[in-house]
C-alpha cells in the first residue's frame, strides 16, 4: 500500500462511527433492522480490517497472507463461525506459514 495512513485514517473514522457516535446520539430502529445492525456492523468491521492487515502483509509473504484470507472468508461467510476463532485460525495459518 503507497499510503498507509489513508487506510488507518479509514478505519479510525469507521470505528468512531460505529462505537462513539451511537453514544452520543440516539437513533431508534425497529427490532428487525437494530439485529441486522448488531450483527452486520462488527463483520464489516472485521472485514476491513482484515483486510488492511492482509493487504500489507501480502507484500512480505503473499502465499500465507492469501491462505490466512482465504481462510477467513471459509470460516467467517461459508461457515458462520465468529469471530474469535476465525481470527485464531487465521493467524494459526499465516504463522506456520511465514
Amino acid at each position: 500500500m503507497e499510503n498507509n495512513y489513508l487506510v488507518i485514517l479509514a478505519l479510525l473514522t469507521t470505528s468512531i462511527i460505529v462505537r462513539i457516535l451511537p453514544s452520543i446520539v440516539r437513533i431508534k430502529f425497529s427490532p428487525n433492522s437494530q439485529i441486522l445492525i448488531e450483527e452486520a456492523l462488527p463483520v464489516t468491521i472485521f472485514i476491513c480490517f482484515i483486510t488492511y492487515i492482509v493487504m500489507s502483509e501480502m507484500v512480505q509473504e503473499p502465499y500465507s497472507a492469501g491462505l490466512a484470507f482465504i481462510s477467513i472468508f471459509i470460516m467467517s461467510v461459508l461457515l458462520k463461525q465468529g469471530l474469535m476463532i476465525t481470527t485464531i485460525f487465521s493467524s494459526a495459518i499465516y504463522y506456520a506459514l511465514a
